[in-house]
């Protein structure tokens, strides 16, 4: 090949590049606008307070008895859970404990935030790690936005 040719397909490459990144760019943006994943429809309103009380320092607590039940999931109890939000984050904190007598492998799963009616409102994806007989690890999910006035909660395997 000549040199021209090399960096005629240099070039080619470069723009086809640069129109893929901007497809998924897009693409992503198209998903949920306001950055979460979450699509439009699933797009939840400020807290109104009926499972929420605000903390002095503005963090905003999840009081819900459903919510903060303890969880069982494929041999695993999820308990001490901690529902929060603050300046727009929404944070979920719980325990993990391995209550079977085989090891639990690591785990991607969904946990489908519900609403006062049991409608799903929001999912944030998050890892369950290794976690052996008796252990317990630490869960932690996370959202962009406000969606801590929520009644109750559910984990599926993510698919």
């Amino acid at each position: 090949m000549k040199k021209k040719e090399k960096r005629l397909i240099a070039i080619l490459l470069i723009i086809l590049a640069i129109v893929l990144i901007i497809f998924f760019v897009r693409q992503n943006k198209n998903e949920g606008e306001n950055g979460t994943g979450v699509t439009d429809s699933q797009q939840i309103a400020k807290s109104e307070g009926t499972y929420t009380e605000t903390l002095d320092d503005g963090t905003v607590l999840n009081t819900s008895e459903e919510f903060n039940k303890t969880k069982t999931y494929n041999g695993l109890e999820i308990s001490n859970i901690q529902y929060t939000e603050k300046n727009g984050m929404t944070v979920l904190l719980a325990d993990v404990k391995n209550t079977s007598n085989t090891a639990h492998s690591l785990e991607l799963v969904k946990i489908i935030v519900e609403g006062k009616n049991g409608e799903d409102m929001a999912v944030m994806n998050s890892i369950i790690g290794d976690v052996g007989p008796g252990e317990t690890i630490e869960l932690n999910a996370s959202m962009t936005g406000n969606i801590v006035n929520a009644r109750d909660f559910r984990i599926e395997k993510s698919e």
